[in-house]
């Protein structure tokens, strides 16, 4: 491409290069990340390309293109890079830049004005968050407090799609005898999304209530079934306050139950089940043999892995404000992924996440696959006797 010198604005690549250090000037164009970059799989999203454009200063050419949105936040690109770079951080910042000068992507307007209305994407009454409990005997920690809260996050909240799941993990504590509650109405929306998608303001107001809210809950852990929100609380927190609480993937917590035999798991389960690794529990929070030893300990269970897993599993496509911006393509991601799901033979794909969970049930209406999705605790909830 031409690149005109009234275009490169030094001071801008000067700046982004002292904020985010070294990660930003190591980039030497190698295309590691371009070659497994999954938006790049279904748009002209280039990792590499747009690390070349911020660095020389190229502001009004990304600010002006849609491609600094197609990101999907899975981070492949920074455990890739042979040089340690974290693209990553860079494409949150330059979103942040865009939304700051006036560029923001206007189809992430209403989850926008949804989370300063509800404090949540959906349009939905901060009373709604109780209707997936509502027959349900669960806490509410507002009034009675609990040692484990259950934060439940927008996604399951309000898809009833996944209630299975919000059941299940309550269904299946309650078993082993854990005093699980919720916040009901109260809970707000991690920020994640919105932090993701340029508005680090608006992530900052909602890390502070939640800080403060888990944090006079009285609740010794705090349980996710989102990765999103558990990287949210567990990584980006750091950078606003303390979140005194432990805090843990519901998956982490059943495999201890299970382990020192407070959850028996008694009844066959006679399913063949892969997994999927969702990109912020695995890539982002580091959690990929708890969801493996649960479901191994489910009797009966035949698991069996996908050719891409782990480290190097393919992304759904739902993260990073992706879903909300460009539905088709992050339901041709997640087609993609369900093929390599096919190819092993298995009846149901399993996840840990709600976000995943969402949008590979998507990709299976789609094209019509056969499988069955479930979330690793509807498989848990199974395998004991309620």
């Amino acid at each position: 491409m031409t690149i005109k010198e009234k275009e490169m604005d030094l001071e801008f690549s000067k700046k982004l290069a002292e904020d985010l250090t070294d990660n930003f000037q190591k980039c030497f164009q190698c295309g590691t990340c371009t070659a497994r970059c999954p938006a790049g799989i279904v748009s002209q999203y280039r990792v590499r390309k747009l690390m070349r454009m911020a660095q020389l200063g190229l502001k009004d050419r990304i600010f002006n293109s849609d491609e600094i949105w197609n990101c999907t936040t899975c981070s492949t690109c920074k455990i890739l890079c042979p040089w340690e770079v974290d693209p990553l951080s860079s494409i949150l910042r330059l979103r942040a830049e865009a939304v700051k000068a006036g560029h923001e992507n206007k189809k992430h307007d209403t989850l926008v004005k949804s989370l300063l209305s509800y404090d949540n994407p959906w349009l939905q009454p901060r009373s709604a968050r109780r209707k997936w409990y509502k027959k349900l005997d669960v806490k509410d920690v507002n009034k009675d407090p609990a040692k484990v809260l259950y934060y439940v996050g927008c996604t399951a909240t309000f898809d009833s799609r996944l209630w299975g799941m919000t059941k299940s993990v309550i269904n299946v504590l309650k078993k082993a005898g854990v005093d699980i509650g919720v916040l009901g109405k109260e809970e707000k929306c991690c920020g994640g999304t919105v932090r993701g998608i340029g508005h680090p303001d608006i992530f900052e107001n909602l890390a502070k209530r939640n800080i403060e809210d888990v944090n006079n809950s009285g609740a010794e852990i705090v349980l996710f079934s989102c990765p999103g929100c558990l990287n949210t609380f567990k990584n980006a927190y750091k950078s606003v306050g303390e979140v005194k609480p432990t805090l843990m993937h519901a998956v982490e917590y059943v495999e201890q139950l299970i382990k020192d035999g407070t959850l028996k798991l008694d009844k066959n389960v006679d399913r063949i089940v892969t997994y999927h690794d969702p990109c912020h529990l695995g890539k982002h929070c580091k959690i990929y043999e708890s969801p493996r030893e649960v479901l191994k300990a489910i009797p009966g269970l035949e698991f069996k892995e996908m050719k891409f897993i782990k480290e190097n599993s393919w992304c759904c496509g739902a993260g990073g404000g992706a879903k909300t911006a460009y539905p088709d393509r992050a339901t041709e991601l997640a087609s993609n992924r369900l093929e390599q799901a096919e190819e092993t033979g298995a009846k149901v794909i399993t996840s840990a996440c709600s976000f995943c969970y969402q949008n590979l049930l998507d990709g299976i209406k789609q094209k019509d696959s056969k499988l069955e999705m479930k979330d690793v605790m509807e498989l848990v909830a199974e395998a004991i006797e309620l």
